[in-house]
């Protein structure tokens, strides 16, 4: 008796449970229906009046504003691209700059031979004096890879720095006054243009010298038309804005309306064209030294590439690494330019 009297008590709290859910569900959807019908009711004039102003909106949506601003200024350093090229720039350029310390070798017995027997210490593979194997004559891979650095990281850099100082200066002088100018400017930039830049680089090199400085100075001029021709574009349609106007009223003059209204608003385009520029030229340098035109006073990995080219099956670390080496240091800068791309691209999205 005792037994069925509390089954029947629990199967009456079940039902009282399952009405009370119920009630609440049905409590929960007549409440929403009626928080919506108020919310339209208050809202009539806004939904059916052009133009009709509401404080609260309005609140809401400068706070979104303001929060979205934040997290994309922080969207720029929190982009898994943004980290990994910054990442791999900072191991380069430490490498480059300690590099005395951090190889087991000196430049000397990276670059010369000093043993008894060429041909029995050719290519040898991987040991624990040489982790990542030799080379031609007997040369340590990873010594070679590390001296490499430095040559590659000074000669991108400087060339860079050098085509964007002029190209900036040309583009922006023959955007902002035009004319005949801009006409003979314009030219001359597309005749170097229609010469690949490797070519380019052959013929002066052959003329003046396979020297490091001769190269800089080449991929310099070469390098010029690409940052002329993006500060032209980018001239040209900021000398058309009202503020322009406004600072020839007020008595700006020419130059100063140039350098300190216009390029600086031509600052992230630059930056994104440099970054992309410095991976085009390690890979030229790369050609260069593949094809052996590399002078005597500096390593080049592409030059140790084209020397173990005929050793790929007896001697694949020869090529492996400097081949790693190349791809990385041309990932890394290619992964920077391209994060400093979608940041511009979402600081001109607007709400």
């Amino acid at each position: 008796m005792f037994r069925g009297s509390e089954n029947i008590m629990s199967q009456l709290k079940n039902d009282n449970l399952q009405l009370d859910i119920k009630n609440k569900v049905k409590s929960n959807e007549n409440n929403i229906v009626k928080k919506i019908f108020l919310w339209i009711v208050h809202n009539l004039k806004f939904l059916f009046i052009p133009g009709y102003y509401l404080e609260d909106l309005d609140e809401r949506q400068v706070q979104y504003e303001s929060l979205y601003r934040k997290k994309r200024h922080y969207h720029r350093f929190n982009s898994p691209l943004f980290i990994i090229g910054i990442c791999i720039i900072t191991i380069l350029i430490t490498i480059a700059v300690f590099q005395d310390w951090i190889s087991f070798y000196t430049y000397e017995e990276a670059t010369t031979y000093t043993g008894l027997n060429i041909f029995m210490e050719k290519y040898a593979p991987p040991s624990p004096e040489h982790p990542l194997g030799r080379t031609f004559i007997g040369l340590d891979v990873l010594a070679r890879l590390i001296f490499g650095a430095r040559p590659v990281l000074i000669f991108c850099l400087a060339s860079t720095f050098f085509a964007g100082l002029f190209g900036i200066f040309i583009g922006a002088i023959s955007a902002y006054y035009g004319g005949w100018l801009d006409t003979i400017v314009m030219r001359a930039i597309e005749i170097i243009l229609s010469f690949p830049g490797v070519v380019l680089a052959i013929v002066f090199l052959t003329i003046w010298g396979k020297d490091y400085i001769n190269l800089i100075i080449v991929y310099s001029i070469i390098g010029i038309p690409y940052f002329a021709r993006l500060i032209r574009t980018i001239v040209l349609k900021e000398k058309e804005l009202p503020y322009i106007a406004a600072g020839k009223v007020s008595g700006a003059k020419n130059f100063r309306i140039i350098f300190r209204h216009i390029l600086p608003n031509c600052s992230q385009p630059l930056i994104v064209a440099a970054s992309f520029n410095i991976s085009r030229n390690i890979l030229s340098l790369a050609v260069l030294g593949f094809l052996r035109l590399q002078g005597i006073g500096w390593i080049e990995w592409g030059f140790d590439i084209a020397t173990a080219i005929n050793y790929l099956t007896t001697a694949p670390w020869a090529t492996l690494y400097p081949s790693l080496m190349i791809l990385i240091s041309v990932l890394s800068f290619l992964l920077l330019g391209d994060s400093l791309s979608n940041v511009s691209s979402l600081r001109q999205e607007k709400l």
